[in-house]
């Protein structure tokens, strides 16, 4: 389970913010374009790389978290490491790393986020993979 702390919340609700209001001037952006008879698609490429980059932030800020003791495995010398860390801090010995065949991960079409092989759903925009 996710430790979320205020300041991730805040982070979270900004980038939650900032997204409304991206969506608000592509509605507003595309509606003056066709009142005047001009092509919407550069709007709508700018616009939607903005929501995608924002989609991407809030999954990561959302997804943020402490690592937990569970979360944790012990180096040779007595170190704790993260999943995350490919050496130990202590005495520099290479941390095991999974084997990359057994984390296969595609792209999703929509969004290009990572998401594993096996998913039926993009986890960040939701698309049907």
């Amino acid at each position: 389970m996710n430790n979320t702390t205020v300041e991730d919340k805040r982070t979270v609700q900004d980038l939650t913010d900032a997204k409304t209001k991206v969506l608000v001037e592509l509605g507003q952006e595309v509606y003056l374009a066709y009142r005047r008879g001009d092509k919407i698609a550069s709007v709508l490429d700018e616009k939607g790389e903005l929501l995608k980059d924002l989609d991407k932030k809030i999954h990561s800020a959302i997804n943020q978290k402490e690592p937990e003791p569970g979360d944790m495995k012990e180096c040779s010398c007595g170190a704790l490491l993260t999943e995350d860390d490919l050496f130990c801090q202590q005495c520099g010995k290479k941390a095991d790393v999974p084997d990359i065949d057994q984390q296969k991960t595609t792209l999703c079409y929509r969004c290009d986020n990572e998401v594993p092989a096996e998913a039926n759903y993009c986890n960040v925009c939701g698309v049907k993979m």
